[in-house]
């Protein structure tokens, strides 16, 4: 499913991934000092436009996505309300005995909307973003060393072969009739194959690595080349023109 989404034909997808990891970064460093709840529910519900809109993504597996974050940031208001550095005094209810105040739920819930801000643009990147095109971003427009950007990428490769792994263990240790044992011993018993296994992967594809000059020594070519192109630009002048929004709609309505 992810696979599916983050190698669609649509507009986020084709936008570089440096450029979008930067807007993520800027996003969060700038919600930061932000305290009321109005300014990211406004970029929240944009951001969520953003992702099924120009993403293709379906508000269903969105929200499913966003349900755990959607728990988490309920927390902050209940920590809020219930356990206040200070009470406020504009009560609006009580319960069991325990004045509920306006300006600790609006506390509440200006961090749990950060959370959620910082999580739906995390998001964007991930279901928009393909781990190879992301490696040879860094790697050419970041200039990140290609030992580091292609052993990332080669780790990244090996998740879904641990799974195959793990499963041939287990049906091998079924055949020798060790049976299903409980979950303590089953972590002992298969944690030293899979870390031998793991050793000997990482070990092998070092040595192929730098037999092949992947150690930064020289210049390389590249099979596929991630350039600037109009989608970029695009992309550029969005968050520009949603950073001037959101502004313009705090400094005239909640400032």
């Amino acid at each position: 499913m992810l696979d599916a989404f983050q190698t669609k034909n649509r507009f986020l997808q084709k936008v570089n991934p440096a450029l979008k990891l930067g807007c993520v970064l800027l996003i969060i460093g700038m919600m930061i000092p932000i305290f009321d709840p109005w300014t990211p529910l406004l970029l929240f519900t944009l951001t969520v436009m953003m992702i099924v809109g120009l993403g293709g993504i379906s508000i269903r597996y969105l929200s499913l996505l966003l349900l755990p974050f959607l728990l988490f940031a309920f927390s902050f208001i209940w920590i809020q309300v219930v356990f206040p550095d200070e009470r406020g005094d504009t009560v609006l209810f009580t319960i069991a005995s325990m004045p509920v105040a306006l300006e600790n739920v609006l506390t509440g819930v200006s961090l749990g909307m950060r959370a959620l801000v910082f999580a739906t643009w995390s998001l964007l990147f991930v279901l928009t973003t393909e781990p190879t095109r992301f490696m040879l971003s860094l790697v050419q427009q970041c200039k990140l060393p290609p030992r580091f950007g292609y052993g990332m990428m080669a780790a990244y490769r090996f998740l879904p072969a641990f799974q195959q792994e793990l499963q041939q263990i287990r049906t091998a240790h079924r055949i020798r009739g060790l049976g299903e044992k409980r979950k303590l011993t089953q972590v002992k018993r298969y944690f030293i194959p899979l870390m031998a296994g793991a050793i000997r992967k990482a070990e092998r594809t070092a040595i192929a690595m730098e037999s092949k000059g992947f150690d930064g020594s020289r210049n390389r070519t590249f099979y596929q080349r991630i350039t600037w192109n109009r989608c970029d630009a695009a992309f550029a002048i969005l968050f520009v023109t949603l950073l001037v929004i959101l502004f313009y709609v705090r400094l005239e309505w909640f400032v």
